[in-house]
């Protein structure tokens, strides 16, 4: 099976033999800083390589993926139609106009099992999985029973081979919860702010935990409304 990518200039030439169907990439981001955007140029990518892409959106409505996908000219309308990308309605919690929503957000079991029942739908297909921000699901739940979620939800994922974003907003769970889970990804990458609040400027890591340490580069990236986000890998600014 041929490597799968971002879709994103600069970030896949960081990676040198791709991603594999099966693996997991956590984002980790401040609020504002791009996710939902890579998110949408993950899914982009994934159509134009012949891929089902499901998106769950836990923190808007699934139409504003929807504009985020026009304005990168990625019409949505006919690859609903042909189940060539799936929208999980898991923000609104009392009406959804969804074929697939999810109604209770106060229960990881009940997730897992609306997740599992999709992709089943789809067995022998190529996946990719978008969550929007998995962060929301968790806040409130004890730290044991996320952990425990994550290692059955990722394993079962992994032997589906769906290749799965998770996306996580910096600040919403305990850190030291975020470096036990980021142990079970085979790639982190994390999209921050730096500078100064009147100058921001966004900075990207992409790497994997070794002996207890991320280990990554760090790059500067912007968004641009055509090209959508652009990794400078030739200003590399250390870890």
């Amino acid at each position: 099976m041929y490597p799968a990518y971002f879709g994103v200039e600069g970030l896949d030439q960081t990676l040198e033999k791709g991603l594999s169907y099966g693996s997991q990439i956590m984002v980790l981001g401040d609020t504002g800083v791009g996710k939902s955007v890579l998110a949408g140029e993950f899914i982009k990518e994934g159509l134009r390589c012949g891929d089902t892409c499901i998106y769950v959106a836990f923190d808007e409505p699934p139409h504003v993926m929807r504009r985020h996908l026009l304005s990168f000219k990625v019409g949505t309308r006919v690859y609903e139609e042909l189940n060539r990308l799936v929208f999980v309605d898991a923000y609104e919690e009392e009406e959804s106009s969804e074929t697939y929503c999810l109604y209770d957000q106060r229960s990881l079991d009940k997730y897992f099992v609306l997740e599992k029942s999709i992709i089943r739908q789809f067995a022998g297909q190529r996946l990719r999985l978008v969550v929007d921000s998995l962060s929301t699901l968790m806040t409130n739940m004890e730290s044991n029973e996320i952990v425990e979620f994550h290692r059955s939800r990722l394993k079962w994922l992994r032997r589906q081979g769906v290749l799965t974003m998770d996306i996580f907003v910096s600040g919403v769970l305990p850190e030291r919860l975020i470096t036990v889970t980021s142990h079970l990804y085979n790639v982190i990458l994390k999209m921050n702010f730096s500078g100064s609040p009147t100058h921001p400027s966004r900075m990207l890591q992409v790497g994997k935990l070794k002996s207890q340490r991320f280990v990554a580069n760090k790059y500067p990236f912007t968004i641009d409304p055509v090209f959508g986000i652009l990794v400078f890998t030739n200003m590399e600014v250390g870890t």
